[in-house]
């Protein structure tokens, strides 16, 4: 009897306890929240820099963040969130993801039949997955799989990006293990060098048609916006603002295309 009787006061003391914490303790919640949440698309995708849209929706209830980064949702979503919260919006310039490889399936060198799993995770780490390039797309589309808006899809064997539709997260650079995805600020036209390989060009040129080989011609023709470094050109988007350049003949005479213009 004392032993019951010792168990059911110990219960009750840490009974007391407990409510005693969770009334010095609780935090209240701020009522907005529920009803931003409710505005946000619920997509999870990470593009506003948080990991979720109710840690976004928390953020800006708090006043840790403001209105304006919801690509997803666009710009009604974003009015909406600030008309609800009385702030202002914050405004970002939108950026796109852009593949910095310019192979095909038609030309796509392959040394080796990869048999493993369709991933591109998979046969990067399984000898390139047989292909020559070893900093060429694997044409595996881990990249689409991992896109939560369909902006990307597969032509030929390679990731094509639907700029208007791509929001930014960045899910698709984590994804790719031979890091050829890159966020840009999207202008119009979107120029920028399909190759990230930096070997010299006799290099390129045994193991892949289509990839960059250091021969400058886009360094003469665009007055300095692109510049070859370690053997690889690369655009300098500050100075493509205050320069008047013909992009259409940097294109047409890069003499292995690998310079786009969209």
């Amino acid at each position: 009897m004392l032993s019951l009787i010792f168990m059911i006061s110990l219960g009750v003391f840490f009974a007391i306890l407990l409510v005693i914490a969770d009334k010095t303790f609780h935090v209240k919640e701020d009522p907005r929240l529920e009803k931003v949440v409710s505005i946000l698309p619920g997509v999870n995708c990470g593009a506003c820099g948080f990991p979720s849209c109710e840690a976004y929706a928390k953020g800006m209830c708090g006043g840790e963040t403001a209105p304006g980064l919801c690509s997803i949702g666009g710009e009604e979503v974003n009015r909406k969130i600030a008309k609800l919260l009385g702030v202002s919006m914050e405004s970002q310039d939108k950026k796109v993801a852009i593949l910095r490889c310019n192979v095909d399936e038609e030309t796509r060198k392959v040394l080796a039949s990869y048999q493993g799993a369709p991933s591109c995770l998979a046969s990067n780490l399984t000898q390139g997955g047989g292909i020559a390039c070893s900093y060429g797309c694997l044409g595996f589309a881990d990249c689409v799989k991992v896109c939560p808006v369909e902006a990307i899809k597969m032509v030929k064997g390679s990731p094509v990006v639907d700029y208007e539709k791509c929001i930014s997260c960045g899910k698709c650079v984590e994804a790719c293990p031979r890091n050829l995805f890159e966020l840009v600020p999207y202008s119009k036209p979107l120029i920028y060098v399909a190759c990230s390989n930096t070997e010299p060009g006799r290099k390129v040129r045994a193991v892949c048609s289509v990839g960059c080989i250091a021969c400058k011609i886009c360094e003469k023709l665009s007055s300095g916006a692109f510049q070859v470094i370690n053997n690889l050109s690369r655009l300098d988007r500050v100075k493509v603002k205050g320069e008047n350049i013909d992009w259409n003949k940097v294109i047409e005479k890069c003499p292995t295309h690998v310079i786009k213009g969209e």
